[in-house]
């Protein structure tokens, strides 16, 4: 007879959490659409010489915070979910992995890991993962989020949950056109100081033409998704997901997109992708969308066991960290202007 393994769980147990490996900074370093690379490799070549000052100048801080051997990792985002103009032409994984290396390396650093977009969606653990090897990350996401009540609220208007709108404020009271409407209002954000700034932010779309449309999530939810496994935040049922997936020698890289893992490891000796801090250095037109990024991700209601157990590794490291309660105070963002020497092109 074969032996089986068994093991169960009490209902009433505490569940377990996974650590996953952290380092000190993730510095994402450039940001493309698989269209951007139908001009080979000038815009992702502009792109990370546009990033590697900024990059050695957070080098140089965290290795004055935390000594030589600090460990920082870099990181590259490709968006394989927005729909492309030009499906049949898109790169393969192997031809994007290939520019986007020699371009980090003629900018004068190395890349450690290449993350896709639609993996933000669904994490897949490995190449051609099967539904045991995924999870919901964005669904996941989306299912933390605590909407603010404004002040005076009594229901009439749908939560977030079926509306898939997140604002950081009261919005405007709708006007009609009758004799009795409430006069117009204006918007007001939650805590503000003196002024409003007042943001709305859609999470999601649903095509109403289809009955069982599922959600494409937007660029911002995406990007509250991608801060979040940088920062080693997320778990599924208490289990580390998406974890970054290196290809052996003489394993070759799928042809289609959805066949990769969620995070490829470029370098064998990179630090941890996930880190204390995450550094974005990214072209000016991603700005909104990591403003409404930080938004989301200040309105999750996050496990406090996950917490708890990164606040802990953070004050046992050999040069003690003490973290902000909330993890929004562990993202930073630098957004470079779209300058650049014509006599490159």
């Amino acid at each position: 007879m074969t032996a089986v393994d068994v093991s169960y769980d009490e209902v009433t147990q505490t569940p377990r959490v996974d650590a996953v490996p952290l380092g000190h900074l993730s510095v994402e370093t450039g940001h493309l659409y698989l269209d951007d690379f139908a001009e080979g490799d000038r815009k992702i070549a502009r792109q990370l010489e546009h990033a590697a000052p900024w990059l050695e100048a957070a080098n140089k801080r965290i290795r004055k915070r935390f000594g030589r051997n600090a460990r920082i990792s870099t990181c590259f985002l490709v968006d394989d979910y927005t729909p492309s103009g030009s499906a049949p032409d898109q790169p393969k994984p192997a031809e994007v992995v290939d520019i986007v290396t020699t371009a980090a390396e003629q900018a004068g650093f190395r890349l450690d890991y290449l993350a896709r977009e639609a993996g933000c969606v669904v994490a897949c653990e490995r190449p051609y993962s099967g539904p045991r090897d995924q999870s919901p990350l964005a669904d996941i996401v989306a299912g933390l989020i605590v909407e603010e009540a404004a002040v005076g609220a009594n229901g009439s208007r749908p939560p977030t949950a079926q509306t898939g709108w997140l604002s950081n404020g009261e919005r405007s009271p709708a006007v009609a056109v009758a004799m009795d409407a409430p006069d117009w209002e204006p918007p007001e954000e939650f805590g503000k100081y003196r002024h409003s700034v007042f943001v709305d932010i859609e999470l999601w779309s649903l095509d109403s033409a289809q009955i069982h449309a599922e959600r494409q999530y937007s660029c911002s939810l995406l990007s509250a998704v991608w801060q979040l496994l940088r920062l080693g935040l997320l778990r599924n049922a208490g289990k580390a997901v998406a974890k970054p997936y290196r290809f052996g020698t003489g394993e070759a890289l799928p042809d289609l997109w959805a066949q990769m893992p969620s995070i490829t490891q470029l370098t064998q000796d990179a630090a941890p992708f996930a880190a204390y801090e995450t550094f974005s250095a990214l072209p000016q037109h991603y700005e909104a969308a990591e403003h409404a990024a930080r938004i989301i991700i200040d309105h999750l209601r996050f496990d406090p066991a996950v917490l708890a157990q990164t606040a802990d590794r953070a004050r046992d490291e050999a040069n003690p960290i003490v973290l902000p309660d909330n993890p929004v105070g562990r993202t930073s963002h630098l957004f470079f202007d779209d300058v650049h020497v014509a006599h490159n092109d």
